[in-house]
Order: C-alpha cells, then structure tokens, then sequence
C-alpha cells in the first residue's frame, strides 16, 4: 500500500490496512466515525459522505448545546467517575441501538444475538456510568462460575456415553416431562469458557462505544470511556486451540444418522472443500463451473461484515461428482438452509452416533489437514481452499497434521529411508 493510502488521505479522511482490509476513519473535531471496506473507491465515498454530514453535526452544534458539562481528565488519572449529563445513557438503549443499526451487518448474528439478549439480561436496567470496576469484576467471577448460565459439560462425551441408562435428558425429553406433570431433575452447572467472557465483554464494549459515536455523545463521555476500567483491563484468557479430528469411521457414522440427502450432501462439501458453514449455505448453483472445476464465492456486501471474500475454490473430484449427483440447476442456492441448520443437524447426527465430541468446524479442522497430508498441497495452497488471510491463523487453529500418517508417508519415500548411513 501507498503511503499515502496508509495514513491521512486528505482532509479529515484517513486510512490503514488491517488484514486485507481497508479502515477509513473521519475525524471532525469533537466527532469522529470509522468503517472498513474492501476497496479504495467505496472506502472514499463513503468517508467523504460522513464527513459532509459531521461538519454540518458540528455546525448545528446541537448536541453541545445541551446543558452538560465536558470533563477533560487524563486515562492515567484512573477516571472514577462519569461526567454529570443532563441524560444518563441507559444500557438498554444501547443493546437496543446496536440491535437495531450493527446486529443486521453481522454474517454471524445469531450467536452475537444470543450474548446481546444476556447482556440485556444482565444490565439491562443500569446506566453507562453504573457500569463500574467493582461491578464488572463480580459479573466476571460469576460469569466463569457458570452461575449466570452454565457452560457445557467439560466431560460431555464420558457423560453421555454412559452404558447403565444414565444418560442426561434431552431438552425435548424435559420438555415432554414437564408438559406431562412429571418431576424433571435440575441442570446441573458448570463454569463457562473463558472464550465465552471474552466474547461478552468485547460485545459489551463495542456496543458502548458505538452508540457514543453513532448518538454523538462523544463529545461528552469519549475520554471518561477510552479511560473506563472496563476498556484498560486485562480480559479472561484465550481458549486452547481444538486440536479435535474427526476419522472416517466416525464420519462415515454421522452420514449414516443423517436422513435428509441435503444435509449430508453439504457436510460431506464442507470436508471435500474446507469451506466454513456460511459459505456453504451462500453458494450459487450459477457460479460452478465444471468445466474449469472451480466454484466462486461471493462477498455479501461491504454493508456485512464478514469473514467471507470473492475469491474462487479448486474442487476436488469428489466434490465435483457431488454436486453433479445433486442435478445441477440453472441458478439458486446450492444448499437451501439457514447455516444455523447446518449445525443443529451436525449436533443431532454425531449424537445418535455416540460421537459426542465432535462439532461440525471440526470438519473444517479435517479437511485442511487432509489437503496437506493426502494431497500433500502446500501451505500457500491451501489458502486457496481455506480462504484465510493470515497463515498464522491457519497454522494455530485448522492444521492438526496426524503423525502417524505422516510416518507410513515417509516409511515409502526412498530420501527418508537413506536419510542417514545404516550402521
């Protein structure tokens, strides 16, 4: 990139590179608004839009002219209290605007759905300036205690693999207990995953920090947030990496407690392709070509944000005949289900298959591994499949290379058997 592009591109405009993407931010003092693109030209048009309509905020000067006093306090001097304003900020009207203007841009927004309901739940009823250290830190604690909903069973599959007829209760099994007058035993808890708090704190402090900017209380709370101890400190760890793979024993038992033909149709496209679940369920009967054995991906919009970039995916034989054994259309969408779906169906297969350890991004995991052991592609290879943008990612969290099969691979390879002289 240009430095020029990477840095201020011109008056109140300016613009860096994250991970292939674009960042443009606009800065009208007090006021100042960011978003990213995945080209120069609608990054530009954009910003130059949002500044027009911030030089004509400032110019109305209608926020500073409420009745509020400004405190300009530095981070280091610990900020323990918010500004007096004329309006206190309920947390309710924030969920609701991020709800309402963020939550639709969001491929995954189910899952970001289901935290904003618990943060709703939980603070709901409480101001921004309610939302103090002491607080934050006993949420926490009660958090990870599974307290304010439990986590999953760290021993599901040992749990559930019990041969004495002990196996928990299904919630559609409790649901017809209950219904029936019958006495249902209680869940019993566990903690939650420090990944789980991580994402609910994160969500939380987003959702703060874009209604300030988007209601243009910036102005008044920016520097008491920014210094806020819930935006200095030092969040839960990261989760382990999975390192879960899944056999083709155990595949071949997931497909055979699937009924629905397209179901197994797309679980097994996700093996052939390492395609993530939203991508499988946006792909186009249009945009497959046999002829070339490539499909193209297509990004939602810049209005989505997304992990998903046009690009086109190699098919491998296997994933050609699939999709020909589907009697290709000349348009619609491959798979029609919701990707939620895609899962749930995963979750009820492995489960009647006692595989209940395994989880439907495993497969993800398996096939980017297989591509390297199997096919034996390259890493920059494999990229063309996976669709990541950082190796580190992919390194980290997909490839879990079997050392067994490595060892027959190599038990073949003539360079390894006269690697060093026999004595």
């Amino acid at each position: 990139m240009s430095k020029k592009q990477n840095g201020r591109l011109e008056k109140h405009i300016y613009v860096e590179e994250r991970s292939g993407s674009l960042r443009f931010k606009v800065v009208v003092p007090p006021f100042q608004d960011s978003a990213t693109f995945s080209t120069m030209d609608e990054g530009a048009r954009w910003a130059r839009r949002r500044r027009v309509e911030l030089l004509e905020s400032r110019a109305s000067n209608k926020e500073l002219a409420l009745p509020e006093r400004v405190h300009v306090v530095s981070a280091s001097s610990g900020f323990p209290h918010a500004p007096k304003a004329a309006r206190p900020i309920k947390l309710s009207d924030v969920f609701d605007s991020y709800q309402q203007n963020d939550l639709p841009k969001l491929t995954g927004k189910d899952a970001e759905a289901s935290r904003l309901e618990r943060l709703r739940k939980w603070f709901g009823e409480r101001t921004v300036d309610q939302l103090d250290e002491a607080l934050i830190d006993k949420w926490k604690a009660s958090r990870l205690a599974g307290k304010l909903g439990s986590g999953r069973d760290p021993n599901r599959a040992a749990t559930m693999s019990t041969s004495d007829g002990a196996k928990p209760l299904t919630k559609h099994q409790r649901y017809a207990r209950k219904k029936a007058g019958k006495e249902v035993p209680g869940l019993p808890i566990y903690p939650v995953s420090t990944q789980t708090a991580r994402h609910e704190l994160n969500l939380l402090r987003r959702s703060v920090t874009k209604y300030l900017n988007k209601e243009n209380r910036w102005p008044i709370y920016g520097a008491w947030w920014q210094a806020h101890s819930l935006m200095r400190m030092q969040l839960p760890d990261s989760a382990e990496p999975r390192n879960r793979r899944v056999s083709d024993d155990e595949l071949l038992k997931v497909f055979n407690s699937i009924e629905d033909m397209t179901l197994k149709s797309a679980i097994l496209f996700s093996i052939l392709t390492s395609l993530r679940r939203g991508e499988i369920v946006s792909l186009q009967w249009e945009d497959v070509d046999f002829q070339r054995m490539v499909v193209r991906l297509r990004k939602p919009g810049f209005l989505t944000k997304t992990k998903v970039h046009a690009r086109e995916v190699p098919l491998l034989p296997g994933a050609v005949k699939l999709l020909q054994d589907l009697i290709p259309k000349k348009s619609g969408r491959i798979f029609p289900m919701p990707a939620t779906d895609l899962s749930h169906g995963w979750r009820d297969a492995a489960d009647k298959a006692e595989i209940y350890d395994a989880r439907l991004h495993d497969c993800r995991r398996e096939a980017i591994s297989r591509l390297v052991e199997t096919c034996q592609l390259r890493m920059h290879e494999v990229v063309l499949f996976s669709g990541h943008s950082d190796m580190r990612t992919l390194e980290k969290h997909y490839l879990r290379l079997d050392s067994g099969r490595m060892a027959a691979r190599l038990a073949e390879n003539p360079d390894a058997i006269n690697m060093a002289p026999s004595l």
